[in-house]
């Protein structure tokens, strides 16, 4: 009997967050600077039409993840946030069960730079500028289909619009029932080797 290969572990979270920001500083977008956090914030929750986190969860969660909230300018205004978080597999059953907290997210759940992380949350994308939505959407494809591409993905559309770009362009689908808001994205790689 062939004795099985081991598992390589899987890659941690300091090793996402490079990659992840070496690609949003390939497309214009870099994390915002302490004094330009509450324009961040104040952008997604205007673009998205609900309440984000809190300025002291967004802070907290950068300086476990750096590369959490990157944002693009023009002309020195923030015009594009994609905001991602990633997560250990322990997060799992709450996120399929719906019962993720976006606005305060579990501190158990979240990956700390040496944690090997198997998940992310696509804790918000949003564009104000037709620049600025576009640089959004190509930071989440290549977020979605190449940094992150064997993690598996879930997100909570906050709105239609939301949930038809997760759906169509980044490879979304309803995880409780037809319609539902909540997606899931499998990991790309493998359908993409399938």
């Amino acid at each position: 009997m062939p004795i099985p290969a081991p598992t390589a572990p899987a890659p941690t979270a300091e090793f996402y967050a490079r990659a992840m920001q070496a690609a949003g500083e390939a497309l214009g977008f870099s994390p915002p600077t302490p004094a330009e956090t509450p324009e961040a914030r104040a952008a997604a929750e205007r673009l998205m039409g609900h309440e984000v986190a809190s300025l002291e969860t967004i802070a907290a969660i950068a300086a476990l993840q750096p590369a959490s909230t990157l944002v693009f300018r023009e002309a020195s205004v923030i015009t594009g946030v994609v905001a991602t978080l990633l997560l250990k597999a322990e997060a799992e059953p709450t996120l399929r069960a719906g019962e993720f907290d976006g606005l305060e997210p579990a501190d158990a759940f979240l990956g700390r730079p040496s944690d090997p992380v198997t998940l992310y949350y696509l804790w918000g994308i949003a564009g104000s500028t037709k620049v600025g939505s576009t640089s959004v959407m190509q930071l989440s494809r290549r977020l979605r289909y190449d940094v992150l591409a064997d993690l598996t993905s879930y997100a909570l559309a906050a709105t239609p619009v939301g949930r038809h770009v997760g759906v169509t362009q980044l490879g979304f689908a309803p995880v409780r029932y037809e319609g539902d808001a909540l997606l899931v994205s499998l990991p790309t790689a493998r359908r993409q080797a399938a």
